[in-house]
């Protein structure tokens, strides 16, 4: 087995494992077709907003899912897609997908706001 097999089932057998790292959020496409999966979600204080750095305060997080139809997502998208996750304090929060940083096989990697 190569390592480029290998990273997906290690994407979602390790470091998304609730034991470990992961937790659960919701997913939800443009569609309003909704999944819940796990990621790892690091979480940020507020932030200044990029469009009007003086004024405006928001908070983001990273969160990482896996790359595939049965424990994550195959697609993306920046604009319709929606992530439902607990902010700092612990209450639920539906967040914006504000960037895809990266993404290959195993782990799509995302910025999202609130």
């Amino acid at each position: 087995m190569s390592l480029k097999e290998q990273m997906p089932k290690d994407a979602v057998s390790c470091f998304l494992n609730s034991g470990e790292f992961a937790e659960e959020i919701t997913y939800i496409t443009g569609a309003g077709a909704s999944k819940i999966i796990k990621a790892v979600v690091v979480r940020y204080e507020l932030a200044p907003a990029e469009e009007n750095i003086n004024r405006s305060l928001k908070k983001q997080a990273e969160v990482y899912i896996a790359n595939d139809e049965t424990s994550g997502v195959t697609t993306v998208n920046k604009k319709d897609d929606r992530i439902t996750l607990k902010d700092t304090e612990g209450f639920e929060r539906e967040a914006r997908i504000n960037d895809v940083v990266n993404h290959d096989d195993g782990m799509w990697y995302l910025m999202v706001g609130w």
